[in-house]
């Protein structure tokens, strides 16, 4: 392994901004002199990662945003890859991303760089139509789920298991009854939390939803409180969605963790943030929106029975999940109302996050996945 080793990183999206920006800060810290440079965010450029593009201006998710976007996508592509084959990094490691990270994977193997899929897709859901680029394309796959490594493995690819790197991150700033004192949360009231989502639009699609059923759950339950969870990537841009004169004042706050620990009940979208969730031990209403054309593709794709991750840890129901037209605001008020007003609900509920805590690995899977990459270059 030479002194000096220039790593190439691709993280399209918020969450996988977060895992490059942990896996670049212990990179640094152990090779200060190590070059990563690639396509990130805010989070990977402090973390010390050079940004050839900001990742802010490629999210695209959904079915019909991506033929939307096709240009761009082929644009893109094209010119990363000729960034890649001018600068001949010593590693690529792709984060999450696949509809565009999938396409990336052969062109680097063309180049005879070696890659590596950190964050892998969610394969186990959609079919295992792609698995052959992992097997002709990536030579070191490393997951961060358990059932992951079962996955990759029945289909003879080799991989790591890490654990997850949240385990470490996720931590609120005080204790539970600290942060409800610092919010003037009174013995008798209920806070609940809303996470419409750290994409523009999944926030769109879900802030209506939840506002709404928030309302509702005040006219059932007595002395609710409530308050908005923001992605600070989405600050300047949602503005105009929250102060519409229409509305009501929302409470806002960009200290999402502090927010989670604190409530009774938070209401989010399906994602990461239903694994910040089950670290943190809140009972949670899980809910996704998205277009009917995204909606019915998806349907004849996916392959799992469940959508939020600590059901699929779980392996059974242990959280509800409302999907596209299941997901209206007295459905999400219905689910909330009995968590907030049922102790056996509420106490079932944060056994079953206590055991997904436990299956998401031990501390320290940033530095097992960085000891990887140190053994994959010597």
């Amino acid at each position: 392994m030479s002194a000096t080793q220039s790593i190439c990183l691709v993280a399209g999206e918020p969450s996988g901004d977060l895992h490059g920006a942990l896996l670049v800060a212990e990179l640094k810290r152990r090779h200060p002199d190590w070059a990563c440079w690639g396509v990130g965010s805010e989070k990977m450029a402090e973390a010390g990662c050079d940004l050839w593009r900001d990742a802010r201006e490629w999210s695209v998710m959904g079915f019909s945003h991506v033929v939307r976007s096709l240009p761009q996508f082929h644009e893109r592509l094209k010119g990363l890859t000729g960034e890649i084959a001018r600068r001949r990094p010593d590693r690529v490691i792709l984060i999450d991303y696949p509809g565009f990270n999938l396409k990336l994977a052969p062109k680097v193997h063309a180049l005879g760089i070696p890659v590596m899929y950190y964050i892998v897709p969610q394969l186990w859901a959609w079919g295992t139509g792609r698995i052959k680029i992992f097997k002709r394309y990536i030579d070191k796959t490393v997951v961060v789920f358990p059932f992951e490594k079962e996955f990759f493995l029945s289909h003879d690819v080799p991989c790591e298991w890490i654990g997850h790197p949240l385990v470490d991150h996720v931590r609120a700033s005080a204790s539970r009854d600290e942060l409800r004192a610092r919010l003037k949360i009174g013995a008798g009231e209920k806070m609940v939390a809303i996470l419409p989502g750290s994409r523009l639009q999944d926030f769109e699609s879900h802030l209506p939803l939840f506002t709404q059923a928030v309302k509702l759950i005040g006219d059932r339950v007595a002395g609710i409180r409530w308050a908005l969870g923001l992605a600070p990537s989405l600050s300047d841009t949602v503005a105009p969605l929250l102060n519409r004169p229409d509305r009501a004042a929302v409470p806002v706050t960009t200290a999402i963790y502090d927010l989670i620990a604190a409530a009774d009940v938070v209401l989010t979208k399906t994602g990461t943030a239903t694994v910040e969730c089950a670290l943190l031990g809140t009972p949670m209403v899980t809910v996704y929106r998205t277009g009917w054309l995204n909606y019915l593709i998806a349907r004849r794709l996916v392959k799992v029975p469940f959508i939020a991750m600590p059901n699929l840890i779980a392996g059974k129901r242990l959280v509800p999940e409302l999907i596209q037209n299941q997901a209206t605001p007295d459905a999400v008020a219905r689910e909330a109302v009995e968590i907030l007003s049922d102790t056996n609900v509420t106490e079932s509920q944060r056994a079953g996050l206590a055991e997904v805590r436990q299956r998401l690995g031990p501390p320290g899977a940033v530095s097992r996945a960085v000891g990887l990459v140190e053994q994959w270059l010597a």
